[in-house]
């Protein structure tokens, strides 16, 4: 018998701890990587996502039974890791193709290839600013659409339309210089 997120949220306000832990083992991985993606540690990615799921489980009696949970928690997770990335001062580690994608398998020619392009893509995503790198990996590795990143980070819809066209515009710029043997911009 399958038990929807809402069953499953109201009997983790009820203090259900078989709840609480199908909550906690459904989002746990997808909130690491978003972490990740802003802390760029992992160490500092699981400390923020501990802290986010504390917060969320104590804040869920606040919690509107009639919303979408993944929005509201994405929001938590993304306050979180910013708060603890700026806490700890942890220094840029670069993205890592293995930690991407770990199950793919490459050909050697293949991953040489495939990497160049992550390494390239992530680059260029690194130098983007807070305001148009958050709403992109929102949607494209966290898969939220565009009104869960609204939600999640408390913008309007229209704004968030804006920064996702502007950071693929930034994107595609400096993409086009790095392929092209251009300078290595600010964007």
């Amino acid at each position: 018998m399958d038990i929807t997120e809402q069953e499953l949220l109201k009997r983790a306000k009820e203090g259900e701890h078989d709840a609480l832990e199908q909550i906690f083992r459904h989002h746990l991985d997808s909130a690491i990587r978003l972490a990740y993606l802003i802390t760029r540690n992992w160490a500092t990615a699981e400390d923020a996502v501990q802290e986010a799921f504390l917060q969320a489980f104590r804040s869920l009696h606040s919690f509107q039974d009639d919303r979408p949970f993944k929005p509201w928690f994405t929001r938590i997770v993304v306050n979180k890791a910013k708060r603890t990335k700026d806490r700890l001062d942890r220094g840029h580690l670069p993205y890592d193709q293995e930690e991407v994608n770990p199950h793919r398998i490459f050909s050697p020619e293949e991953h040489a290839l495939d990497k160049e392009g992550v390494d390239t893509l992530f680059s260029a995503i690194n130098r983007l600013d807070e305001n148009h790198r958050l709403p992109l990996l929102l949607k494209y590795i966290s898969g939220l659409t565009e009104a869960e990143i609204a939600e999640a980070l408390g913008i309007p819809p229209s704004r968030v339309k804006s920064r996702l066209y502007v950071a693929r515009q930034r994107l595609k710029k400096h993409i086009t210089k790095l392929k092209g043997g251009g300078g290595d911009a600010k964007i």
